[in-house]
């Protein structure tokens, strides 16, 4: 298992990447939102970052990372490790919006099990507001909240 310093490392050199061409193929609103979640149950810490603005800012669990370079760096790898080992079922999604900004409301049955082996099984909340960059859509905020606090500290920076 990669230590949180490395993780950070990697996450910090990844960061020139954000927005960069791996997201160019995204050409609906959700498309940028399945595309990061794929990118984290991959690991892949560039990919993610790709369906990312450069503009983002990230309300999980009640923090609030402000910038893409504080989410890289805090939630970014709790949120790959958590999606290594959840499966996320999509139960329903809406979407609007107009123009270049859109919005994509989710709701997805997260399950799975815990390092320590405790299972996951909760409802995840995510709202996503995209904006047109080129002929895609990129993330420019993400807010997730949940019906329990099981994977609440999870995503948390540790000390």
């Amino acid at each position: 298992m990669w230590s949180d310093q490395r993780r950070a490392l990697l996450a910090a050199a990844a960061l020139p990447l954000a927005g960069a061409a791996g997201a160019q193929s995204v050409k609906l609103p959700a498309d940028a939102v399945d595309g990061f979640h794929a990118a984290l149950k991959r690991k892949d810490t560039a990919g993610a970052l790709s369906h990312l603005d450069r503009s983002l800012v990230v309300f999980e669990f009640g923090k609030m990372d402000a910038t893409i370079e504080a989410y890289a760096l805090s939630h970014l790898p709790g949120d790959i490790d958590m999606a290594a080992v959840t499966d996320w079922k999509l139960q329903a999604r809406r979407l609007g919006g107009s123009g270049d900004e859109r919005w994509v409301l989710s709701t997805y049955q997260v399950t799975g099990k815990r390092p320590d082996g405790k299972p996951i099984d909760q409802t995840m909340l995510e709202t996503a507001i995209v904006r047109r960059a080129g002929d895609g859509f990129r993330i420019v905020h993400l807010h997730w909240s949940s019906d329990k606090s099981d994977l609440q500290n999870w995503g948390q920076p540790r000390p």
